[in-house]
């Protein structure tokens, strides 16, 4: 038997994968060192001094670090910063902008010190309600959560914790299989109940899974985490070839694509390379979620890293 968010085995890995804290590299090349300063500033628009201020007065750094070289700007620092940027340029103060910026772009992974003890003791309501079956408090808990704290703490802080949970949890594998099943469709449920931008608006991104089983909820989550800042969204799923997929982007022309996956494998190439043939049209492309090789896009290993990425591509800084 296999659900949502796995087989019926191998609870806890499946759980890494799709709250993965770092994106391991696979592909045997040496990991990308993240973007210099000058690179940086240029693409966000600003003076490299700029960034210095926002490095000390703020903490919004370069975390990314090699022996005998600077410090280098990770996905996660460029997701952090180019929310910065694109705060202060609409009129926020750089404080506060900064606050946001952090928490916008936090993805708080289950044993983050930064969880405090009521968000620790709410995702393990979260869990014992999946084993229980309890939807209706399940639905309850996570649109209260989305409504108050928004999708993307909602994603990180309670659902990947409540994962955990489950799959450290001493009863039996088969009941943890259901319980994730069940927690995973209420996610699903509650993300699509987050209002969308209005008919007729644009939808400037188009989001693809790779894998049904692990990667869909993740983008039900991105979804609406964009949908929160106003940004529409085609989401087209898993397993949708690489024809029908091209016929989509053609007709829709997107700015950003987002291909989401847990995990590299080969046809993702053909897919990618499958966009690059639609005429006309050169949008960027998110790699998402796990494991990805160097050189393939924008790479994002979170929710909170993507939703930070697309919404800046999307704005602008």
């Amino acid at each position: 038997m296999r659900g949502l968010f796995g087989d019926l085995e191998g609870g806890s890995a499946v759980t890494d994968s799709i709250f993965p804290q770092h994106a391991p590299n696979t592909s045997g090349e040496r990991a990308d060192p993240g973007l210099a300063a000058g690179a940086l500033a240029r693409r966000l628009g600003v003076a490299t001094t700029t960034l210095r201020t926002w490095h000390q007065r703020y903490g919004l750094g370069p975390s990314g670090h090699q022996a005998g070289r600077h410090r280098r700007y990770t996905p996660h620092d460029v997701a952090a910063l180019t929310e910065m940027a694109r705060l202060t340029t609409r009129g926020v103060p750089a404080a506060e902008a900064a606050r946001q910026a952090r928490r916008q772009t936090t993805p708080w992974p289950a044993d983050h010190p930064a969880l405090d003890r009521g968000t620790e003791a709410a995702a393990r309501r979260i869990a014992r309600a999946a084993r229980r079956l309890d939807v209706l408090t399940l639905r309850e808990t996570l649109t209260a959560a989305v409504a108050s704290q928004g999708v993307v703490h909602t994603w990180h802080a309670l659902a990947g914790p409540a994962f955990v949970h489950i799959s450290q949890a001493g009863y039996g594998e088969p009941h943890k299989a259901v319980a994730r099943r069940v927690l995973g469709r209420c996610l699903s449920e509650v993300f699509a109940a987050v209002p969308r931008p209005p008919a007729g608006s644009a939808a400037p991104v188009m989001l693809v899974a790779v894998d049904t089983r692990r990667d869909v909820a993740a983008l039900d989550a991105l979804a609406a985490a964009l949908a929160e800042r106003g940004v529409g969204s085609v989401h087209l799923g898993a397993d949708l070839p690489p024809g029908a997929l091209t016929d989509v982007a053609g007709q829709i022309r997107p700015t950003v694509v987002v291909v989401w996956s847990h995990s590299w494998r080969e046809d993702i190439s053909q897919l990618i390379a499958a966009l690059s043939t639609v005429p006309q049209w050169q949008p960027v492309i998110v790699t998402a979620g796990g494991a990805w090789p160097v050189g393939h896009g924008v790479l994002c290993p979170t929710l909170a890293d993507t939703v930070a990425a697309v919404a800046g591509l999307i704005d602008g800084p």
